[in-house]
């Protein structure tokens, strides 16, 4: 399916809700300052306490300026134990490799127990390789590409889909709000194996645009379905796109959903579908259903390079 196509499929079926793009020097506030209620856990104060500064979109996907007004501390807290730390541990190398910064700047990769790592510095990426490890890294000088091999730290696949969920829910009006009472409950569950909620199937496309931080500002949008809408399609889904990379979720248990066949997904189109000197998107659709601990996760990642310097670490200092 050419752009093209995909645009007038999603413009057959959507139209857009809500966007924000994180390309200002001025934090954008969610919610009312004076009047605050978490909407997670629908508590005020003085029952909860909102001291925090809660991140309507975690820091990890480079947001720095998205705060919300209307998360307690009590769930920012649990959110961040229990499903943005498995989303960030899912991204971490990417993060590194594509100079994601975070929370701390740029994340560092290790694996655990060894000393071979990659850290982003002032002159570029550092990759220390220790003989006797497992190589993390493959490099192609007659092509100029370094292939990065790592293991990703222990996750849970629903946790992710979850925190993409949170975002959604974290951006969305009141108004839009009610008709996803089921999806708030689901995303507090704290035991992920413990759900009173059975899904199936949890779809999300997942895409890498090749280039130096092709989407060098995040943006979030959420897509409503038209009254008039041509496919069989859930009501809402929603975009995240950050750095290399791109999130695309349908919204779950959604009132307006009567949960009836199934709905094909359909990459919504960027610029850099139509033209980007460096290569085109690679699209891939995953499914974050498992509520199993994933461990051992191979992931591998091809980037070109300009200059490589190699240095003997134990004659560095010499």
């Amino acid at each position: 399916m050419t752009p093209e196509e995909r645009f007038l499929k999603i413009d057959n079926n959507y139209s857009l809700y809500k966007s924000i793009q994180l390309n200002i020097d001025k934090n954008i506030y969610l919610g009312d300052k004076e009047n605050k209620q978490c909407r997670f856990c629908k508590k005020q104060q003085p029952e909860v306490t909102f001291n925090t500064i809660a991140h309507a979109i975690p820091e990890f996907v480079n947001n720095h300026r998205l705060i919300s007004y209307y998360e307690c501390d009590s769930c920012n807290s649990k959110f961040a134990r229990t499903i943005e730390t498995h989303m960030g541990d899912y991204m971490n190398v990417y993060h590194t490799l594509s100079q994601v910064k975070g929370k701390r700047g740029v994340p560092s990769f290790s694996r655990g127990g060894e000393k071979s790592r990659v850290d982003h510095t002032s002159e570029g990426l550092k990759i220390d390789s220790f003989e006797g490890e497992r190589e993390n890294f493959v490099i192609n000088e007659e092509n100029n590409t370094v292939t990065f091999k790592a293991i990703r730290a222990t996750y849970i696949p629903i946790a992710i889909y979850k925190c993409l969920t949170k975002m959604a829910l974290s951006i969305m009006g009141d108004e839009e709000l009610v008709n996803f009472e089921n999806a708030l409950k689901w995303i507090n569950e704290e035991k992920h194996d413990e759900s009173e909620f059975n899904i199936a199937s949890l779809r999300c496309i997942f895409s890498i645009t090749p280039g130096p931080l092709p989407h060098d500002f995040t943006t979030c949008m959420l897509f409503r379905r038209k009254d008039n809408n041509v496919d069989n399609v859930p009501y809402m889904q929603f975009l995240l796109a950050y750095g290399n990379y791109t999130f695309q979720i349908f919204l779950v248990m959604s009132n307006k959903d009567s949960n009836s066949g199934t709905s094909i997904m359909t990459p919504i189109p960027t610029p850099f579908d139509i033209e980007n000197k460096y290569g085109k998107p690679d699209y891939k659709i995953l499914d974050f259903y498992s509520k199993e601990k994933c461990k051992d996760d191979e992931v591998s990642l091809t980037m070109s390079y300009e200059r490589m310097v190699k240095k003997d670490v134990d004659n560095e200092d010499e």
